[in-house]
């Protein structure tokens, strides 16, 4: 009884495995092959680039305007970003002429004090600090921060005085997003070059405050720059089955028209307004408006395991509810089928594999106690089964295939994402970045675990009606 226990519990494990890196074969790394080389915008415009370009024609240089959604009470890691993009405008007087800057928040008290800071800092392009106020409903009755972009979109036209004849564009920053000259000179080449993007993101490195982060949070946020790879894949060839929140640049007039009010799902609260945006776009403009712009945005871990864990939470959710609320859009009902049925189905299989993968960790987490300490689960031995020549086969295959391959692939891809992460933190020696390293790879089996727990629990929840909904503030 318990020999064919042991035998079935490794079997089933490998197919867990086999399914639970499904999305690496399929979609990471093939997607890390393509594009490694643009990942980052290679080229970097020069002061001389841009008065040549510009210089006795008629092209206009791009207005931009950021903007910077908070919460609230994240007052330190807002001015931060603010700082950055100060920065950036005086590298060049093209910026600070073309530049506008909007605080977006909730927090009554903190209007004045992001308006002292402005002053503090000697911000010469126009900078404005809006609250959403307590009171304020949309159309649809949308929650949370799709509620305060609404708010913003509505804001800009009730102050649209003149007709502007810039393109102009909506760079939108999370509370803790930082740029420098060099990568926001990246994202202008390319919206330059590249009139007819309308829609473009870049990639997302976490340097702030790294060390003060939980190192199970810092190996969370380890993947997540390679993953990026395939965040280049679906931006040059939609459909984009997912989109960032920060570091996304959209033409101004596309955000007017789409909008973020798109109400709640079974009455509850909308999370993943991003992927919603931008499936919208594509259902409506085709695939033609989405680029890369290769400029990276600087932003922060999680500082603790329950922030990480809640994100996780909060996406997978999110996903299962846009995919819900996707096939009540008319845009959406205008595609062919064959292009819904490849939506749903790439999307359904990010979250199913990342779901899964809480098997793939545990099996790793449970050959390695057994390697450890064999003699405590003797009991399980399936020696004599395993033995059978039949077996050997079977298990060769498993192994060669799906256990070794998964297995490299995963830690690949902790190791690329943690250097794109680890490049980018000032005065950090190599042997700090390989010690770095190597202690990220000794908690990934644990730390894997936890997150894809974190997306099992929020499937779960979705599949049974209870669906976790928060949009609490993560401590910055």
């Amino acid at each position: 009884m318990l020999n064919h226990l042991g035998l079935t519990l490794w079997i089933i494990s490998g197919i867990f495995f086999f399914f639970s890196t499904l999305y690496y074969f399929l979609e990471l790394i093939p997607a890390y092959i393509k594009h490694r080389k643009v990942y980052l915008n290679p080229i970097i415009l020069t002061d001389h680039e841009l008065k040549d370009r510009f210089k006795n024609t008629h092209h206009k240089f791009p207005r931009i305007k950021f903007q910077i959604t908070t919460r609230g009470n994240e007052v330190h890691v807002v001015k931060r970003g603010i700082k950055s993009i100060f920065e950036v405008s005086k590298s060049n007087l093209l910026f600070k002429n073309h530049f506008e800057l909007l605080i977006v928040t909730e927090e009554y008290s903190e209007k004045e004090i992001f308006c002292r800071y402005f002053d503090e800092l000697g911000i010469e392009f126009p900078s404005e600090t809006i609250i959403v106020p307590s009171n304020y409903k949309t159309k649809n009755n949308t929650y949370y921060k799709a509620r305060s972009l609404q708010y913003s979109i509505e804001y800009r036209k009730s102050k649209k005085s003149s007709i502007n004849n810039h393109p102009t564009y909506i760079f939108y920053f999370d509370a803790e997003s930082t740029i420098d000259d060099i990568e926001f000179r990246r994202v202008l080449q390319t919206v330059i070059n590249s009139p007819n993007k309308r829609i473009l993101e870049g990639p997302i490195v976490y340097p702030h405050r790294y060390f003060e982060s939980n190192l199970i949070s810092r190996q969370m946020e380890a993947s997540r720059p390679f993953n990026c790879h395939h965040c280049v894949q679906v931006m040059n060839y939609p459909p984009p089955l997912h989109l960032h929140g920060s570091n996304l640049l959209i033409e101004e007039k596309v955000i007017e028209e789409i909008g973020w009010d798109y109400g709640t799902i079974a009455n509850k609260p909308l999370l993943a307004e991003d992927l919603i945006f931008g499936l919208i776009a594509y259902s409506k403009y085709g695939g033609e408006v989405f680029g890369w712009h290769g400029g990276r945005l600087f932003e922060q871990p999680p500082l603790t395991i329950k922030s990480s864990v809640k994100a996780r939470i909060r996406w997978i959710t999110g996903t299962w509810q846009a995919l819900k609320l996707l096939r009540t859009r008319e845009e959406y009902k205008s595609l062919i089928w064959k292009k819904k049925m490849k939506i749903q189905f790439r999307i359904r299989l990010r979250i199913i594999t990342h779901s899964l993968s809480f098997f793939a960790a545990i099996f790793v987490i449970f050959n390695g106690v057994v390697f450890l300490f064999p003699s405590f689960f003797a009991f399980l031995s399936v020696d004599q089964i395993m033995s059978s020549s039949s077996f050997q086969v079977f298990q060769f295959f498993l192994t060669r295939f799906i256990f070794l391959p998964g297995t490299l692939f995963w830690i690949f891809g902790i190791i690329i994402g943690s250097s794109k992460n680890l490049e980018v933190i000032p005065n950090l020696s190599r042997s700090a970045k390989f010690f770095e390293q190597i202690k990220l790879l000794l908690v990934t089996p644990l730390a894997g675990t936890i997150e894809s727990f974190s997306a099992l629990y929020a499937t779960i929840r979705w599949i049974i009606g209870k669906p976790h909904i928060s949009w609490a503030v993560t401590k910055k």
